[in-house]
Order: structure tokens, then sequence, then C-alpha cells
């Protein structure tokens, strides 16, 4: 992480660095107690900067200079604590952009020992657990349970409803490639962000579901030793003319 004053490993003044605060680093801190130690300790660093083309986190092997994600440091950008909650288009609708817990609110410019955590840092954590603790190759990085279209032979030649089965969210699938990682980063998310979200995890049938219960053994949900995850938002699906017509 680049603190003020300091410069990139590029040798460029970092753009980030003087607004980074302690309430940034809460957030973090925030995050991390939610989940299981086995996941948190997974991982290894965390950089604000802006500086990667794509953030959060990657396999290592990508071959592209400009991606600096190397499947065990997260990366973020800026907007996640200077912006509140948001809508954002995925590969099927749109879906509430859970920045921190409670819309309106903005981690910069916080007090300290706020009380706030980042449901997208547990999606970007939820990558990182499954390329460790999940034992999938790096080559697909996709959980069985997870496994959209792309992972079972094609999405071409689909109707909508059929390229949507099993997503946990419309942003299902990354955009380029058309695999289920995002499903289980969103299942990830859902699991630990709250009652209200893991209730709509539970009611579609989350195909993830018991992986993640098996990989927390029993262990009781975060919010009853921290703050529950505020209201959950449906997504709204383009196969339902933007209705938010699911549970999740």
């Amino acid at each position: 992480m680049l603190w003020p004053g300091a410069s990139a490993t590029v040798r460029r003044a970092s753009a980030v660095a003087p607004a980074i605060d302690d309430a940034w680093l809460t957030l973090i801190d925030n995050t991390l107690a939610r989940l299981p130690t086995t996941h948190a300790a997974r991982v290894l660093r965390v950089v604000i900067d802006d500086r990667p083309t794509e953030h959060g986190i990657a396999p290592f092997d990508r071959k592209d200079p400009a991606d600096a994600r190397d499947g065990r440091t997260i990366w973020l950008h800026h907007r996640l604590f200077t912006e509140p909650n948001h809508w954002a288009h995925g590969n099927f609708g749109s879906y509430w952009s859970y920045h921190v817990q409670r819309d309106g609110a903005v981690v910069d410019g916080s007090a300290v020992d706020h009380d706030l955590f980042s449901p997208v840092l547990l999606h970007e954590i939820g990558h990182l657990v499954a390329y460790t603790l999940t034992r999938v190759d790096a080559g697909e990085a996709t959980p069985p349970c997870a496994a959209m279209c792309g992972d079972r032979g094609g999405c071409a030649h689909l109707s909508p409803a059929e390229r949507e089965r099993g997503c946990a969210s419309p942003y299902c699938m990354p955009f380029k490639v058309a695999m289920g990682t995002e499903n289980w980063a969103e299942q990830y998310r859902l699991f630990f962000q709250g009652s209200e979200a893991r209730r709509a995890l539970e009611a579609s049938g989350g195909a993830c579901l018991s992986v993640l219960k098996e990989m927390t053994a029993g262990a009781p949900p975060p919010w009853t030793r921290a703050p529950d995850g505020g209201r959950y938002r449906s997504s709204r699906w383009d196969s339902c003319g933007g209705r938010a017509c699911k549970a999740f």
C-alpha cells in the first residue's frame, strides 16, 4: 500500500496515496473480521493505486503487462472508498454495487472507528478463496458449483434464460470470458454480506451454498458478532424486462 509522498513502482507519483486515511484501513479490517481466519489469511496484501486495468483478483499467469494482478494481491480502486452504493450493469441486467453495507454512506471522511464493511471486498476475497482453498486449477478458477454455460460447453446458441441458469446475480460471468468465476464470488459475497443477502441466496437455491457451509464448518454467521448487512436490493434482470423477478 502506498502512503502519502510515496511513488509507485513504475516511478510515477501515486495519485491515490495522499487520499488514503485510517478510515479506509478500518473498512478493510472490518471486512476481514467477517470471515473465517483461514479465508482472511489468504489475503497477503491489499493495494490501492488504480494501476491495473482490471481491479480485484486474478490468477498469476495473466501474460498482460497492463494487468498487475498476481493471484495473491487484492487491487482496489479509490472509488470503493469515496463513492456510495449504486446500480451497476452486468451481463444479464443491473445489480446493486455494495461499496458498504449502508446506502448513502461513504468511507472517506468517516470516523476512524466506523463500523462499515465492504461487500465488494468480500466478492474479491471470494475469488482468492476460489484460487487457493477450493483447489481449483488456476487455468479454470471456477468451482464446479458455480459453473456457467461457458464452463458447460458454450453460450452462443442458448436463450437468455438458459444462459442465466445458475446465476447468483446479473454479474455471474466476466464480460470477456463466459465462465462462472464471478458467479462463485457473488455467492461468496451473498453468504457473508448479511442475513437478508444470505436468505436471498438460500431462497434462490444457490448451487454453492452447501460448499460455503462446509467451508465455514458450522461457524456462526458474521452478523452475530458484527454489523448486519443492511437492506438487500434484488437485481433487475434483462430476461424479465428489467424487473426484479428473482430471489437475488
